[in-house]
């Protein structure tokens, strides 16, 4: 702690520039975590997006449940003319 404000003291500059500054560079270090992390999409621990995995199967499950929906579809239109 008194590294940094032996550090501070030495900018020049009035109380509030060594303020902006400390202020500064905590903030950043504290994001150097943050953007400094080499992950996929949605694998951070604050991450809002979904993995492209469980994205990739949704979309996959979509897919096969509107073909089946589909084929029921056919089939239903199928025996109402087989029964006509």
């Amino acid at each position: 702690m008194t590294l940094i404000r032996n550090i501070l003291h030495k900018l020049p500059g009035s109380e509030n520039v060594k303020a902006l500054v400390g202020t500064s560079l905590l903030i950043g270090l504290c994001a150097v975590p943050v953007f400094g992390k080499d992950t996929k999409t949605g694998h951070d621990l604050f991450s809002q997006e979904k993995p492209q995995a469980i994205v990739d199967s949704a979309s996959g499950l979509r897919k096969d449940y509107l073909a089946n929906k589909a084929e029921g579809r056919q089939q239903q239109q199928q025996q109402q003319q087989q029964q006509q």
